[in-house]
């Protein structure tokens, strides 16, 4: 009885480890030319306001679908637009006085995450498909290979904003959310921006497609208040971080 206290009191004393504290969380977006201006930047600074600068990858490439970011198809040159802001860069290239930005090569989701290593990644894409000739399981197999390399070993969550609804692509927009939402992993959200908007051509924009700034920035308000109760946990997570330092 002696000898058994003894051993109890001695592991009473020695310091208990403690576990580690779990990583920052740290978001890498990717997106359309939807997202080279307006809504994109809307929702960048959200972010990055709720998750510290430092910890946000924000990229955009006119023109691109998932397919453009895959590492094993051929570079994807966008000449209409591009953002990149991360914490080491801040690229914007867009059209100035009706002349074209210089092209600009989409980088591969593979090599973002391998460089970020976000713990969340953000999708807007799938517009580019709506105005194209693909068959359905040629679209299912892109987004397997997107949503597999989005996932990578499945620690990761992936949130994907869907095409905003546009009066040029209105009868075919559906399909292409109904390929999406069978793609994407059961618990990954897929946010329907359609809900929020509504294509009034000659206000919300003039080619039924893309978004003029300020309307854009109202299409973000609520894609950022959805986010915001997606990513709840992660936000909580990042605040009680900051907090201990």
């Amino acid at each position: 009885v002696v000898i058994g206290s003894l051993v109890l009191a001695n592991k009473l004393q020695r310091p208990q480890k403690l576990s580690p504290p779990p990583p920052p969380p740290k978001v890498l977006m990717i997106g359309d030319s939807l997202s080279v201006s307006g809504f994109g930047d809307a929702v960048r600074e959200h972010l990055e306001r709720k998750f510290g600068r430092q910890n946000v990858a924000f990229f955009a490439s006119c023109g691109s679908s998932p397919e453009s970011w895959l590492e094993n198809e051929p570079v994807f040159h966008t000449r209409c637009g591009y953002r990149e802001k991360t914490p080491t860069s801040d690229i914007y290239l867009d059209y100035h006085k009706g002349k074209r930005p210089p092209t600009m090569a989409t980088p591969k989701i593979e090599t973002l995450i391998e460089r970020y290593k976000p713990t969340i990644v953000i999708v807007q894409l799938g517009t580019n498909w709506m105005d194209q000739t693909l068959s359905d399981d040629y679209i299912r197999h892109v987004l397997a290979r997107f949503v597999s390399a989005a996932h990578g070993d499945s620690t990761r969550r992936l949130i994907w904003i869907g095409p905003p609804d546009s009066s040029r692509f209105s009868k075919v927009q559906n399909r292409i959310y109904q390929l999406i939402q069978q793609s994407v992993p059961r618990g990954d959200p897929v946010i329907d921006s359609r809900r929020f908007t509504r294509y009034v051509l000659g206000k919300t924009g003039g080619d039924g497609i893309h978004y003029s700034s300020e309307s854009g920035e109202a299409w973000a308000k609520p894609v950022n208040a959805t986010l915001d109760q997606i990513l709840a946990p992660d936000i909580a997570t990042r605040r009680k971080l900051a907090s201990n330092r």
